[in-house]
């Protein structure tokens, strides 16, 4: 699934989007990347500019391969 775009969804989307992207799967853990967030820091945290309609996902996710 695509992250949807801030101009053409709403905040509830993009919540959604985060939470079914970055759910731990532990204990069958399938490398999903939920757990490697820089400073361990949750997804809805880490994210919460896009969330909130002022980054686009790609731009914040960008930085946790840098």
């Amino acid at each position: 699934m695509l992250a949807p775009q801030i101009e053409f969804s709403n905040r509830e989307e993009r919540m959604e989007f985060i939470q079914e992207r970055f759910n731990c799967k532990s204990p069958s853990c399938g490398g999903c990347g939920s757990c490697s967030l820089p400073d361990g820091v949750p997804a809805t945290e880490y994210f919460a500019d896009y969330i909130d309609g002022k980054v686009e996902f790609v731009k914040l996710a960008s930085k946790i391969w840098e």
